[in-house]
C-alpha cells in the first residue's frame, strides 16, 4: 500500500517512507520470462491545503496503471469537490458503481465518488483513493500468487522474506537486517531508482523547485518528548501519523494517514496456523481457497507436498518424487535409516550386499537393521577389534601404534614384529642413541669441549660458558722491545707464552708496526682462552723480562678482533693501543654516528655538481655584492634651499642628521596584565 506523505507498506510487511517528488514505479509485474505484464506508477508533488496554501510535504497526486493487453487506467483529484476523475485509455469516464466494463476480463468498480477500483480476471486489484479535504491519492493493490517472486518497484520484492524487499530496477540489492528498514539516506537511493524512464504513464513535467525534505529523527527533536507523547496517543502508536501530523503542522493529515492505515489492516488479514490434512495415499488432489469481500474476490491454489515415508523414514520437503496437476501436488522424498531402502524407505536392506567384511572373508547378516558379522582374518593378516572387518598386513602400521623407537626400523610377521637399530645408532630397537662427541674431530679444537645430546652435539668452550665459538678466545696486541735485535722473536716469545700458560695458550704470530708503535719495538699478535685477561699477560711478560732480554712490554686487547667495539654499521673497526677508531669512507667517525658507504663513482657526482653549481652561483654572489656596494656610494647633491628648516647640515654635520623627528624612535616593553606593570617609555 502507499499512503499519507509518503509511506509504503511491501508486500513482505516492511514499512517504510520515501521522501521525492517526480514520477515512480510503485510496481511492476513480470511473466516467467521476465517481460513486463503490468505496471503502476505514481507522481508525487507538495501537498496543497487549502488553509495553509503549499507544504514541503510530498503526496501522491495523479496514478496511472497498464496491463498488457488490456490498456491503461488512471486516477487523478477532480478540480472540484473531493472526488476522482478517472480515465480509461486516455478517455474520461464518469464514476459510477460500474464504470467501465473491458472486452478483454477487465472492469472498473466504483464504491464512492473517491473511491474506485481496476479489477482483472486474474486476481489482480487495484484500488484508489482520494483522502477526504486533501489533493491526495492513496492505494492498495491485491496480486495473485502466480507473480511470487516478480514484483519490483516501491512496493518490494514479494518473497516472504523482508531482508530482500528493496530489489532496485537494475537487479542490485539494498540489504536491510532484523526486519527493520534501511536508514532513509539508503531508501531515498532506492526509490530514485524506481524512475519510470523510458516508459512514462503519465508525462509529467520535472518538479520545478526541490523538495526542502526534513528527515523523522530532526521532525521528533524539533517538539519536546511531551508533545511527542501526546501525539502518540492522538494517533494510537502510529507513527506515520505522528510523522505528517508533525510535518504538515496539521492533526486532520495525521489523522487521515491513520485511517488509511487501518483500512489497509481490516483487509490485510494475517491468519497464524496450521492446515492439517492426512491423506489416505498418494493419489492427486487439488486445494483450491477462495477469499472474498462484498466487491471483489481471490482465489489461492497452494501447492501440496506429500510424504509417505514407511519405517521411521525422513521426509525430504525440498526433494520432490513425483509431481502432479501441474506442479500443484507433489510427492517428497525420503531419506531411510539403516537397514532399509526404497522411494518410500519399505525395502528392508541386505547389509552384506556392499561387501563390508575383509576380502575374502565372509559376511553373514543379522536380523536387526545394520547388523552383520565376519569371518576370520587369513593367515598372512591380523585384526584389531572387530575380527574379519579390518584386516592388516603388519603390525608396524595404523592403527597399531609403533613399537619401536623412532631411530629403528620394525619388521612384522603376523603378530609378531622385531626392532632393529638404524645405522649408527646401538641399542635394543626400543632405545637407540649415538655418541657423536666419540669422533675427536667433531669439535674444531682442544679448547672446546664436546658435549652430546640426541640428534645433535654442544661445543662448548673449556674455559667460557657460551656455544659462540667466535667468543672462545681472546686475542691481544703485544709491543716487545728487545734488548738485542733477533730474528727469532716470535719463536722465542711462544716459548715464554706456552710455559707460563700452557694449554689456555693457542697460537701467535707477528705483525706490522701499527699506528701509535713505539720506535724500535717489535708487534706480535697471541691468542689465548677467554678467561685470560690483557693483565695477566702484561705482568707475565714483565716478571719474565728481565731473563729473556726485553726491554719495554705493552699489552693492548684487540677489541675490533674480540667484538668489543661498537661501531655503527657498516663503519668499519680499527684497532689502536688502548682503544679503537671507526672508519667510514676513510674518515674517522664517532661510535654512535651512522655511515652511508659512498661508492667512488657517487664521490665523482657529488664533486662535479659542487664544481658545476657551487662555483657559478659563489661568482654570481661576488657580482651581486659588488654592485650594491657601488650603488651605496652615490651621493645626492642639491641647492641648500631645498631642504627642510629642521634639517640645517651646519647644525648636524653628516653622515646622520640626529635633530630630525623622522630618526627619533620611542622604546617600551608590553605591560603584563597579571602584575599591571605600566610601561616605561624613553627616547633613544
Amino acid at each position: 500500500m502507499v499512503y499519507g506523505s509518503l509511506h509504503l507498506i511491501t508486500f513482505d510487511g516492511t514499512e517504510y517512507s520515501f521522501k521525492a517528488l517526480g514520477e515512480f514505479v510503485i510496481l511492476r509485474l513480470s511473466s516467467s520470462t521476465g517481460s513486463n505484464i503490468f505496471t503502476l506508477q505514481g507522481q508525487t508533488d507538495k501537498l496543497h491545503m487549502d488553509s495553509k496554501g503549499i507544504i514541503e510535504v510530498p503526496v501522491v497526486v495523479r496514478m496511472a496503471a497498464f496491463h498488457q493487453g488490456i490498456g491503461k487506467i488512471e486516477w487523478r483529484c477532480a478540480e472540484e469537490g473531493d472526488g476522482l476523475q478517472l480515465f480509461v485509455d486516455d478517455v474520461e469516464v464518469p464514476v459510477t458503481v460500474v464504470v467501465h466494463r473491458g472486452e478483454r476480463d477487465f472492469a472498473v468498480r466504483c464504491m464512492s465518488v473517491s473511491r474506485c477500483a481496476a479489477v482483472y480476471a486474474g486476481g489482480l486489484h487495484v484500488v484508489a483513493w482520494r483522502v477526504v479535504g486533501h489533493n491526495q491519492l492513496a492505494a492498495m493493490v491485491e496480486v495473485p500468487q502466480t507473480f511470487y517472486n516478480r514484483t519490483v518497484g516501491l512496493m518490494g520484492l514479494w518473497s516472504s522474506n523482508r531482508s530482500d524487499d528493496f530489489l532496485m530496477s537494475d537487479g542490485r540489492l539494498l540489504p536491510s537486517a532484523d526486519f527493520s528498514p534501511p536508514s532513509e539516506e539508503r531508501l531515498h537511493y532506492f526509490g530514485m531508482s524506481a524512475v519510470p524512464v523510458p516508459e512514462s504513464l503519465l508525462f509529467s513535467l520535472p518538479p520545478l523547485v526541490p523538495l526542502e525534505h526534513v528527515s523523522s529523527e530532526h521532525l521528533l527533536e524539533s517538539v519536546s518528548p511531551a508533545e511527542v507523547e501526546e501525539l502518540r496517543r492522538t494517533c494510537k502508536s502510529c507513527m506515520e501519523c505522528v510523522h505528517d501530523t508533525l510535518a504538515s503542522g496539521s492533526s486532520d493529515l495525521g489523522l487521515r494517514t491513520l485511517d488509511a492505515k487501518k483500512q489497509f489492516q481490516s483487509l490485510a488479514l494475517i491468519y497464524d496456523g496450521y492446515l492439517t490434512w492426512t491423506p489416505l495415499s498418494t493419489q492427486p488432489v487439488q486445494l483450491t481457497i477462495k477469499v472474498s469481500d462484498k466487491l471483489t474476490s481471490s482465489l489461492f491454489t497452494p501447492i501440496l507436498r506429500v510424504c509417505n515415508c514407511l519405517n521411521g523414514g525422513t521426509c525430504q520437503f525440498d526433494s520432490i518424487t513425483e509431481n502432479h496437476q501441474q506442479g500443484k501436488f507433489q510427492v517428497v522424498g525420503c531419506l531411510c535409516p539403516k537397514g532399509f531402502s526404497g522411494k518410500f524407505c519399505g525395502n528392508a536392506s541386505d547389509v552384506c550386499q556392499g561387501k563390508p567384511c575383509y576380502r575374502g572373508v565372509k559376511c553373514q547378516s543379522k536380523t536387526e537393521p545394520d547388523q552383520f558379522t565376519c569371518g576370520d582374518c587369513p593367515d598372512h593378516v591380523v585384526s584389531n577389534g572387530k575380527q574379519g572387518y579390518k584386516c592388516f598386513e603388519h603390525m608396524c602400521i595404523p592403527p597399531f601404534p609403533f613399537p619401536c623407537h623412532k631411530d629403528a626400523d620394525c619388521r612384522s610377521t603376523k603378530q609378531n614384529y622385531t626392532c632393529t637399530c638404524k645405522p649408527g645408532f646401538t641399542g635394543d630397537g626400543r632405545n637407540c642413541t649415538i655418541d657423536e662427541c666419540e669422533e675427536l674431530s667433531t669439535c674444531p679444537n682442544a679448547k672446546f669441549e664436546c658435549k652430546n645430546k640426541p640428534g645433535s652435539v654442544d661445543c662448548l668452550c673449556r674455559y667460557k660458558n657460551t656455544k659462540d665459538t667466535d667468543g672462545c678466545s681472546n686475542v691481544f696486541n703485544v709491543s716487545l722491545s728487545w734488548k738485542k735485535n733477533r730474528s727469532d722473536g716470535l719463536k722465542q716469545l711462544v716459548d715464554i707464552v706456552l710455559m707460563g700458560f700452557q694449554n689456555k695458550f693457542y697460537n701467535a704470530s707477528k705483525k706490522g708496526p701499527g699506528q701509535g708503535s713505539r720506535p724500535g719495538s717489535e708487534e706480535y699478535r697471541i691468542n689465548v682462552s677467554s678467561d685470560t685477561p690483557h693483565w695477566y699477560i702484561r705482568d707475565y711478560l714483565a716478571r719474565v723480562s728481565s731473563h729473556y732480554d726485553i726491554n719495554a712490554i705493552e699489552v693492548d686487547l684487540d677489541e675490533c678482533e674480540a667484538k668489543e667495539a661498537v661501531c655503527a654499521h657498516p663503519a668499519l673497526c680499527a684497532n689502536t693501543y688502548g682503544g679503537y677508531r671507526c672508519v667510514c669512507n676513510g674518515t674517522d667517525v664517532d661510535k654512535t654516528q651512522s655511515c652511508v658507504l659512498v661508492s667512488d663513482t657517487e664521490l665523482d657526482l657529488v664533486l662535479g655538481l659542487v664544481l658545476g653549481i657551487g662555483i657559478p652561483l659563489l661568482l654570481l654572489l661576488l657580482l651581486a655584492a659588488l654592485a650594491c656596494f657601488c650603488c651605496c656610494k652615490r651621493t645626492v647633491t642639491g641647492l641648500p634651499y631645498s631642504l627642510p628648516d629642521y634639517v640645517q647640515e651646519q647644525y648636524n654635520p653628516p653622515p646622520f642628521n640626529y635633530s630630525d623627528p623622522a630618526l627619533h624612535y620611542m622604546t617600551h616593553c608590553s605591560p603584563r596584565i597579571i602584575d599591571n606593570i605600566t610601561p616605561r617609555q624613553r627616547f633613544r
